[in-house]
């Protein structure tokens, strides 16, 4: 063997380390120049595991054919054989004759096998300590010569380097990846922050509004009113900025959905005598939804406040239940206003709406008004901060609305999934 063929292997091993990409590259390209070089008749490429106590091969060249098929399942424990020997000592071991040395009588079998009876192994090694080792196999008893060895020690350096070089490339891309995907985040948060500080710059410009026109001056017996409308305004305004805030959270609990409906019916028939409510409880077994009962009841209670608020005059009804669908739960809340100023708003073409009536009217009733207790209790935040906490609380609300030409009759759904077997 010359000095000269050697040399051009190490160079173009290491041109090889500079332009792969993969350690596998480096390492086959190795063994295809380096095992013909040394005369051996196969060699193989092996890495720790992340245990710290198996090799796993990576790379072969020139392995026994009818043995290629289980080369994947093959696994060495460190410290057995000259491979595991070589890692755990982090030396330079070689065999000249496997038969002749009967302190590797268990490898007697496998290198009949495979067909070799001398080996050479060299660890790779990083600064962190080795990471596998590179074995040369010979088919005849063979003297391993200086040049020899000190081949094989250049040869495992160099795919020590190129691993160590692809496992701190890949950590690189690891670590950008994580960083561009954090950055992003803090943008889309960034986006939805802005977005919730604008929607609560407008509800508070809303409410400030509100109020302003109800400490407009009027008659002595309007304050107890103007006072009651207020109070209910400040505490909707304090209910939407807890659950539009950031660290909002909500228990969770099996909570039967009736029980929310039924408190805040209870709750609009103490407030509004007047505005007859009906309930259509059902009477199978209904399954339990997922959520906070206390803010599932203020929930409930906006919203029937709501139809309460709608049904307001003479000859109005409140209509609720709660209907099970295939995975969900709906709560219905209906109202129903059959009066004749209704049925002449439809004859001359103008629709109803819900929102404009519960957002665009001030609590300027007369004394002997029957409703406007109800009115001034329903405030212009109650229908957003209903629509904003079933959304928290993991449902959804739809208005509904329609008109004949007998009456004019409108509602809310609120619909909470539900596991198919509960």
């Amino acid at each position: 063997m010359s000095d000269a063929r050697e040399l051009l292997a190490v160079r173009e091993i290491a041109h090889a380390f500079l332009l792969a990409d993969r350690p596998s590259d480096v390492q086959q390209f190795a063994l295809d120049r380096v095992t013909p070089i040394l005369g051996a008749t196969f060699s193989l490429v092996m890495e720790l595991g992340d245990d710290g106590e198996l090799l796993r091969p990576v790379a072969q060249h020139e392995w026994p054919a009818k043995h290629r098929h289980w080369i994947g399942a093959l696994r060495v424990r460190v410290g057995d054989g000259p491979s595991g020997v070589a890692v755990a000592e982090r030396r330079l071991v070689e065999v000249a004759d496997l038969f002749a040395d009967a302190s590797l009588g268990a490898w007697y079998e496998v290198a009949e096998e495979l067909g070799f009876r001398s080996i050479i192994a060299a660890p790779m090694e990083t600064a962190e300590g080795p990471i596998g080792a590179v074995a040369f196999y010979f088919a005849d008893a063979t003297h391993v010569r200086d040049e020899q060895r000190a081949l094989v020690r250049v040869v495992a350096d160099q795919l020590a380097a190129a691993t160590d070089k692809s496992r701190r490339t890949d950590a690189l891309r690891r670590a950008n990846a994580a960083l561009a995907e954090a950055n992003a985040q803090l943008e889309r948060q960034a986006v939805v922050w802005n977005r919730a500080e604008r929607a609560r710059d407008e509800t508070v410009h809303g409410v400030v509004s509100a109020l302003l026109t109800l400490a407009a001056p009027g008659a002595p017996d309007e304050a107890a009113s103007r006072l009651a409308a207020v109070h209910a305004l400040a505490v909707a305004a304090r209910d939407y900025d807890i659950v539009t805030h950031d660290d909002f959270a909500a228990a969770t609990a099996d909570v039967d959905p009736r029980e929310p409906l039924l408190s805040a019916v209870a709750t609009w028939r103490a407030r509004a005598p007047m505005v007859p409510i009906h309930v259509d409880e059902p009477t199978v077994l209904l399954p339990t939804i997922r959520g906070d009962l206390p803010w599932l009841s203020r929930l409930l209670e906006l919203v029937v406040g709501l139809a309460v608020r709608s049904a307001c005059i003479e000859g109005g009804t409140v209509n609720t239940g709660v209907r099970l669908g295939r995975g969900f739960i709906a709560l219905q809340v209906g109202w129903r206003d059959a009066s004749t100023e209704a049925a002449a708003a439809v004859a001359g073409d103008q629709p109803p709406s819900v929102t404009p009536r519960i957002l665009h009217d001030v609590p300027r009733r007369l004394a002997h008004d029957p409703f406007a207790g109800v009115r001034e209790a329903v405030t212009a935040l109650d229908q957003p901060l209903a629509t904003v906490l079933a959304g928290r609380l993991g449902g959804q609300m739809r208005v509904e609305e329609s008109a004949s030409d007998e009456d004019v009759e409108g509602g809310w759904t609120l619909v909470f999934p539900v596991e198919a077997d509960r």
